[in-house]
């Protein structure tokens, strides 16, 4: 997946046009992402092939209905704890009898009927649920039954925080290894995706080398920063 942090829909179209088989807009740890830079992203992500999803900034009703009627097809819910946040989070993407979504004729009546919609969210638009503490690691068995959810996606900053694992190194941790294994397990037992937010290309390699069929390979930041740094540092070594 490709990661925009800095809600610019210029950056979210330009990622959307590389390749990759989603861009997810980081409402959560972005940097000035609003409500507004956020439906400006997935306008400018939906004139390419590529799928936009969005890391709502908490797991409430509000913020996964307000992307998804924007035109997101799918949702990343951090900070999920047990199997009732992770139903609350799921059954909040699909429509009734479904779920509990709240029916709205914006953006989707654009492309479908209304009807025509309803049905095809219902099958398309997926939902991952975080596994960030050691609590929700605990209760990833039961996490991974609940209804309405698609994967589950491990942070692995904040699951190191909690666990202790440095957060430079948890990549060859045995611990958090371990910790991957267990999240990869529950979710192939309930016939769901398993994730894992990686750090960059090396670490999704790995991810996808044990399992994980969802990593990010660097946010529109870091991707920025890096080119720019190997282009000056090119420059600077022609010059010697």
């Amino acid at each position: 997946m490709g990661w925009c942090s800095t809600g610019n829909p210029y950056l979210a179209e330009v990622l959307a046009t590389i390749g990759y088989d989603a861009v997810v807009i980081d409402w959560q740890h972005g940097i000035g992402v609003t409500g507004s830079s956020v439906t400006a992203c997935i306008q400018a992500i939906g004139n390419t092939s590529t799928t936009a999803l969005v890391r709502v900034p908490k797991n409430e009703p509000d913020y996964i209905s307000y992307v998804l009627d924007a035109g997101a097809y799918g949702v990343i819910v951090p900070m999920v704890n047990s199997f009732e946040e992770a139903s609350a989070a799921g059954l909040s993407t699909k429509y009734a009898p479904e779920g509990t979504r709240s029916i709205a004729a914006n953006r989707e009546t654009l492309t479908a009927t209304l009807d025509e919609y309803v049905v095809h969210a219902n099958k398309e638009i997926i939902c991952l649920v975080m596994i960030e503490t050691v609590v929700a690691l605990n209760n990833v068995e039961e996490i991974a039954q609940a209804p309405g959810i698609d994967g589950l996606y491990i942070g692995p900053n904040d699951l190191s925080l909690d666990m202790g694992v440095s957060l430079t190194k948890w990549a060859s941790d045995p611990a958090h290894i371990e910790a991957c294994k267990r999240v990869l397990n529950a979710a192939n037992a309930n016939g769901i995706i398993a994730g894992h937010h990686g750090a960059g290309p090396s670490e999704a390699n790995k991810l996808v080398d044990l399992g994980f069929m969802v990593s990010q390979l660097g946010n529109d930041v870091r991707l920025i920063k890096a080119a720019s740094t190997e282009g000056l540092k090119s420059y600077l070594d022609n010059l010697k």
